[in-house]
């Protein structure tokens, strides 16, 4: 026992790497900011030790990747398709004579949560194809229906907390992209285009496929066609696709595939396109060059108050899709409408930085991943660090919808290269606040597959009006030594008139992961002057240097199934190399084994420093002055079972912020009473107490969904945000009257909360019909 700084008895603790770690006996007559220091001080010791090992595990990882993977070279797994000639029905049963004929699998191992053994409950899979289909058919035995897992009817809803069976098909079989069927026992289907080994996702890819699921005494059967109309593949005489099936089983936390996947991807393992197993046995099956159109008819009305004004509405426009080879497909859209896609979810920003929103339009979605080119997220609400093209930049801006007078585009493979050329025409736009010209943008890019998972590409971009333009190009590489190593990178530069310097970008990272370790190590440097007006780029000007040395091993003992914990570090420096901003965090938490109330826990504890070289206007007339902020923040989070009725995630924050303080808390809740039901209500507040002002940052948001069937359902969305003081209300009634033709019917209305009571903005109605032909 010692004496430490404090003037306390205290406790000095050796670890295993000789860390010396002090904590007073007592700490009650300790003032709260000495405390603070003191966990300060000590984490930061552990910090750097984790950051020396980081680095050593890293730098062996690159030299010996083999070595250390110790993973063996993969068992080969074929499965053969059955061909018929004979009619089949989609109607679950499977009880045609060609199903008895076809090969049967059923050796399925899991991967979660005891990795390589045997899934629990029996699960069969058979392969059929005709002229026009290839059709699976799937039985999954259960010893107990009762407690099967099954709450979700809509169409493209995330299944992933059902019970469920997938199929993943790599038709290039080049094991970089596939397309991902999932089907749950109601028959709700979701389908979702790969990319990037499984690490990049198109979950509002859709198809046009066939899914009918029944539910027996002792098992369920899905019974699936999948035209090869909807698949892109290259002509052979001995086609061989990448295929892998899977099975959920959620009171179980189990899931499993045929052809094994490492576990240590975890929910991400399943899209990958690296472990595969093959589909053989399909012949005289020649891509075909198909047309599709997909006109719409669209009448509706609107009311704003601002103008009192009444305006009806009509629209009409054509998308279509023409197979120029069996490899590459032209897309064409006139008048493009997007009327029955969600509105963005409100966020709050804290940030003197953009926020980021995803993609929805179904014209953009389209082979959406050819186009990717950039600087992954560093997390799953963190926006993306740069992406040269960002497809949101055409038609909206400032919160508007552009029209789109035409557009086209060119994409598939041609041998071993990826090509993708995009082409739009806006229209002009004029409104308070926002005036746009006329506009067309073009993007050309092209990627060449290179060893095993491995490539290299470029990618070029011109947005021109009448008067400026704005070019932006590039080049990028992927190399995967290894299967649970990868190493990526780019170049890039814009060209605006009157610019010149600092126009380029340059990034360099890689990842490891493993069943125990993930190891995240990059570069990025970013010009002052780079402004790719039709990307997004997080934060200009700056260079960072980024590192994460996660521990995550399986426990399986006192009721926690696994665990991580590590440091993370982040340094952004300016373009004189000043420190401008210094994220130091360290991260701990666990899953808990199947048949817990809790599901997952994960706590944070983080220090920053922040210099403004300018002031920061937080919020209007809240003006946060230039100077240099080291501030600690922790935060917090919980969730429960998300395959129960009932299910919540809860989250707290509290620490420092700048020259005042932050405190906060997201509640999030999902009651689902029935299979046809849901209702998703969800709230974050925050409070921001600074030297000259205190203000609430708040955020609501509810979804509520009624399935009447598969084909036919209703959602309500409504938001709330403080910042802007608006309700949004947005209503969607959709029925598939036949595959790949919908009527929508949609509803939205905006209300003003600024006053001392709710005012009504404006609203529109509209009736969409669309009617996909394939002649």
């Amino acid at each position: 026992m010692e004496t430490g700084d404090f003037g306390l008895p205290e406790h000095r603790i050796i670890t295993t790497d000789a860390t010396v770690l002090y904590f007073p006996m007592s700490t009650h007559k300790l003032p709260l900011q000495s405390v603070k220091e003191l966990l300060i001080a000590n984490c930061w010791n552990l910090w750097r030790r984790m950051q020396i090992y980081c680095f050593f595990q890293f730098i062996c990882w690159l030299l010996f990747p083999n070595f250390l993977s110790g993973n063996p070279e993969p068992i080969e797994y074929r499965i053969k398709a059955h061909r018929t000639f004979a009619d089949i029905k989609i109607d679950g049963e499977l009880t045609e004579p060609d199903w008895q004929e076809a090969q049967r699998i059923d050796h399925f191992v899991q991967y979660e949560p005891d990795e390589g053994t045997p899934m629990t409950q029996p699960t069969e899979v058979k392969v059929l194809y005709d002229d026009k289909y290839l059709y699976f058919g799937f039985i999954c035995y259960d010893s107990d229906l009762s407690k099967m897992a099954a709450d979700e009817m809509r169409r493209d809803a995330s299944l992933s907390d059902n019970d469920n069976v997938f199929v993943l098909l790599d038709t290039y079989n080049d094991q970089r992209s596939g397309f991902f069927f999932r089907i749950n026992p109601l028959g709700a289907m979701e389908d979702i285009a790969v990319m990037d080994n499984g690490d990049s996702r198109n979950e509002n890819w859709d198809a046009v496929w066939e899914c009918r699921t029944k539910i027996n005494k002792s098992d369920w059967r899905a019974e699936i066609a999948i035209p090869f109309s909807q698949l892109r593949f290259k002509k052979s005489n001995n086609i061989v696709w990448g295929v892998n099936f899977g099975r959920s089983i959620q009171r179980n936390y189990e899931e499993g595939t045929w052809a094994p996947v490492p576990g240590a991807y975890r929910w991400r393992a399943i899209y990958r396109t690296a472990n595969l197993g093959r589909l053989i046995g399909l012949e005289n099956i020649v891509p075909q060059t198909h047309l599709e159109l997909l006109p719409y008819v669209l009448p509706g009305v609107s009311k704003r108050k601002a103008y009192n004004e009444t305006n009806i509405l009509f629209d009409t426009g054509l998308d279509i899709k023409y197979s120029l080879t069996s490899n590459l497909t032209a897309d064409a859209t006139f008048n493009t409408d997007f009327v029955q896609v969600e509105a963005d979810q409100e966020q709050v920003n804290l940030t003197r930085f953009s926020i980021f929103f995803p993609e929805k339009r179904p014209f953009f979605l389209e082979s959406a991943a050819l186009f990717d080119f950039g600087i992954p997220r560093t997390g799953f609400r963190q926006p993306p660090p740069l992406l040269l093209f960002y497809s949101r930049r055409i038609g909206i801006q400032n919160g508007h919808a552009i029209p789109i007078l035409t557009g086209g585009k060119i994409t598939g493979k041609i041998g071993s290269y990826g090509v993708g050329l995009l082409n739009v025409f806006t229209n002009k736009f004029h409104a308070e606040g926002t005036d746009v010209p006329r506009t067309n943008y073009s993007v050309f890019r092209m990627t060449r597959d290179l060893f095993k998972g491995s490539t290299v590409g470029m990618i070029a971009i011109n947005k021109q009006d009448a008067d400026t333009y704005n070019r932006a190009g590039g080049f990028d590489f992927v190399y995967r030594p290894v299967d649970s190593l990868s190493l990526r990178g780019l170049w890039a530069r814009t060209f605006e008139e009157d610019v010149s310097g600092e126009q380029d970008a340059l990034y360099f990272g890689g990842t490891s992961e493993t069943n125990n370790f993930r190891v995240i190590g990059s570069y990025t440097d970013i010009g002052k002057n780079f402004n790719p007006e039709a990307g997004f780029v997080w934060r200009r000007g700056s260079r960072r240097i980024r590192s994460e040395f996660l521990y995550t091993p399986l426990l399986g003992k006192f009721g926690i199934r696994r665990i991580w914990t590590g440091p993370e570090s982040s340094f952004i420096l300016n373009r004189n190399n000043e420190l401008e901003t210094r994220d130091l965090r360290f991260v701990t938490g666990c899953e808990f084994e199947s048949g817990k109330v809790f599901q997952r826990f994960n706590c944070q504890i983080q220090r920053t420093f922040d210099h403004l070289f300018e002031d920061f206007e937080i919020r209007e007339r809240i003006i946060i002055p230039t100077g240099a902020y080291n501030f600690t923040s922790f935060k917090a989070l919980i969730s429960t079972d998300d395959s129960k009725m009932i299910s919540g995630l809860f989250v707290v924050n509290f620490g420092d912020f700048f020259n005042g303080e932050r405190r906060g808390f997201e509640i999030a809740a999902d009651f689902r009473p029935t299979r046809r039901f849901r209702f998703q209500p969800q709230y974050e507040f925050n409070r921001v107490i600074l030297e000259n002002k205190t203000f609430d940052a708040n955020v609501f948001g509810a979804h509520v969904a009624y399935s009447f069937s598969t084909a036919l359902f209703a959602r309500l969305f409504t938001q709330w945000n403080s910042g802007q003081n608006l309700i949004s209300t947005n209503f969607l009634l959709n029925y598939i009257y036949r595959p790949g033709s919908n009527f929508y019917l949609v509803f939205n209305q905006i209300y003003d909360t600024q006053a001392e009571r709710t005012d009504f903005v404006d609203s529109t109605l509209i009736a969409k019909i669309t009617y996909w032909w394939n002649p």
